[in-house]
């Protein structure tokens, strides 16, 4: 334990009751005040990048899966066999093939590029695309009738909505009586969909399998497979047996290798962010070492009697230690309360800030994702708390063996 109930009660002492000028006292206040900013930025600002990653990270990977398998010159032949082979791998929750193409859609005159997945029956229904928020719309006779999905994003360019026509446009030619031609066709908008990932909610168009294929003529067969697995992290030892089972017949891309630049930038971040926000704890904790410099000095008097009184040196010590540990981890205990409430309102937060500046304080087509959200990780925290009580310590060591090592009759005479 720390000191005894006599060190205890000065520091107590000291703490609780002003001194005559009450300066050092809010210095005191101050210095409680910075830490809890310093942890608050920390934990809060952390949580919102961790939020801002996961969401990013499920956003890409709900979209394209956790290893693709793409065919040569756009065909997988066997898609059927490759399918059913992968889907018995352990550790593989789904796999999905379809056909994928860039078009351009168009309405009345606007018109996007966007990028057309051609779907299994049993991936284009609410189960199949649980990972997507339907806005409008349904997906019930979507392949009977030859609808398409289409992204909000890219329904609000267009101006359409579900029960519009939307003309897709393929850029491959098709050869006819009266020379090369391209081929188009308006199919129905059954439902507007959310995905999560504003770069594909302003491109993604969706449509049943058969009638991609119909459409982009490429037979019986799909231009890629996307693989799920129960957890992402398990693509590295899993590669070898998706690539064992595709053969030569395609290639195999895990997920690290979709966005290798935005994933090791990302893994950067997070510690540059860390270390930058320390910076913060660091500067106030000077406030901590300078009151407790003021206070050695305001209190120099009563030093001298405790000495004389029998106190040693290494009591004073602690007194002063006990003093500076107190003020630093109120700081840290107020700053991890106010941290949990930003945490838990932070969307609340966004509303009103953006309510009382007119701004929008998070556009999905700069922030890349559609909401902020924040995800506390335990470990930050944790060491957001050891290195600011580290830091604490740290800066009550120099005022406490200055306190010890006062000469009480010195200091008497001048008295």
């Amino acid at each position: 334990m720390l000191g005894s109930g006599f060190e205890w009660g000065v520091a107590r002492r000291y703490l609780l009751r002003p001194p005559s000028d009450e300066f050092i006292s809010l210095n005191t206040i101050l210095s409680v005040v910075a830490i809890a900013l310093g942890v608050t930025a920390l934990i809060s600002v952390m949580s919102i990048m961790n939020g801002f990653r996961a969401g990013l990270m499920e956003s890409i990977l709900g979209h394209q899966g956790h290893a693709v398998v793409y065919g040569y010159n756009g065909q997988i032949l066997n898609y059927r066999t490759i399918t059913e082979r992968l889907t018995e791998i352990d550790g593989v929750v789904r796999v999905r093939p379809y056909v994928e193409a860039q078009v351009m859609a168009t309405k009345d005159g606007r018109s996007h590029g966007a990028l057309v997945r051609g779907l299994p029956t049993e991936h284009l229904n609410s189960e199949g695309m649980a990972d997507v928020t339907i806005l409008n719309g349904s997906l019930a006779n979507i392949e009977d009738e030859g609808g398409l999905v289409i992204g909000y994003a890219l329904a609000r360019r267009l101006g359409v909505t579900v029960g519009d026509s939307v003309t897709i446009v393929s850029p491959n030619t098709i050869s006819t009586p009266f020379g090369s031609s391209l081929r188009y066709l308006a199919y129905p908008v059954h439902a507007v969909v959310e995905i999560g990932l504003i770069q594909f909610d302003e491109s993604f168009i969706g449509m049943p399998l058969a009638e991609a294929q119909r459409f982009f003529r490429t037979d019986d067969s799909v231009s890629n497979i996307e693989v799920f697995l129960d957890d992402p992290e398990k693509i590295d030892q899993l590669f070898p047996d998706l690539e064992q089972i595709v053969g030569r017949d395609a290639v195999v891309r895990g997920w690290r290798s979709f966005n290798p630049a935005l994933i090791g930038a990302l893994q950067t971040e997070r510690v540059a962010m860390f270390l930058i926000l320390s910076l913060i704890i660091l500067v106030a904790v000077f406030n901590v070492s300078s009151s407790l410099v003021m206070m050695v000095k305001e209190k120099s008097g009563d030093i001298a009697i405790l000495r004389t009184m029998g106190a040693t040196q290494k009591s004073i010590r602690r007194i002063f230690l006990i003093v500076g540990l107190s003020v630093g981890l109120s700081g840290i205990l107020a700053g991890g309360i106010l941290s949990s409430l930003i945490v838990s309102y932070i969307e609340d937060i966004k509303n009103f800030v953006e309510w009382a500046t007119g701004m929008t304080m998070w556009d999905p087509s700069t922030r890349w994702i559609s909401e902020i959200r924040a995800d506390v990780n335990p470990t930050e925290v944790v060491m957001t708390i050891l290195v600011a009580i580290l830091l604490s310590f740290l800066a009550t060591i120099v005022p406490a063996i200055r306190a010890s090592r006062l000469d009480p009759v010195a200091i008497l005479r001048h008295e």
